[in-house]
């Protein structure tokens, strides 16, 4: 008995011990990124991105639609070949318009990423701060936990005072 008792108590106590010193907590990140003062500008500035692209596109279906007007008036007395061309030249539209809509959408992307990072980065630092100041182990974003303990700590107010937000 001895013998088996022995071996896992020298491989249960240190994880005994180890258990005891987890600090783990919890951050609400997107709190903490609606919080930041910088984020007003980034959402003014992606507003009037979409704005400006929104009108070009406006632009763009205006020109199908006086197109596809054309269309109309003629399809009665036009011939063939020129139902065809007017056919193809609206199709040549659309598909501009529908690759622009693509592109634009994943420039939006970029430029939003690109706007946030420093942000992003700003957080994680400070989210770092917090950890190695007040020994976590981990600290998790509650929007992506399943479970949480009673042990497990909300942060999120120590990483806003970290970034000097409220």
């Amino acid at each position: 008995m001895k013998k088996v008792l022995l071996p896992l108590l020298v491989l249960v106590m240190p994880l005994m011990v180890f258990s005891q010193d987890l600090k783990v907590g919890y951050i609400d990140a997107e709190q903490i990124m609606m919080a930041m003062p910088e984020i007003a500008d980034i959402e003014k500035q992606m507003s009037e991105y979409n704005a400006q692209n929104t009108k070009y596109l406006q632009e763009m279906e205006a020109e199908i639609q006086k197109e596809e007007a054309k269309y109309k008036e003629m399809e009665a007395t036009a011939t063939a070949t020129m139902k065809a061309d007017q056919e193809a030249k609206i199709q040549t539209l659309y598909q501009r318009y529908q690759t622009t809509v693509r592109t634009i959408q994943q420039d939006a992307q970029q430029k939003q990423a690109s706007l946030l990072k420093p942000v992003q980065e700003r957080v994680v630092k400070a989210i770092e701060s917090v950890g190695s100041k007040n020994n976590y182990l981990f600290i998790l974003d509650k929007n992506t936990m399943i479970y949480k303990s009673a042990k497990t700590v909300d942060v999120t107010a120590l990483v806003k005072k970290e970034l000097n937000i409220k």
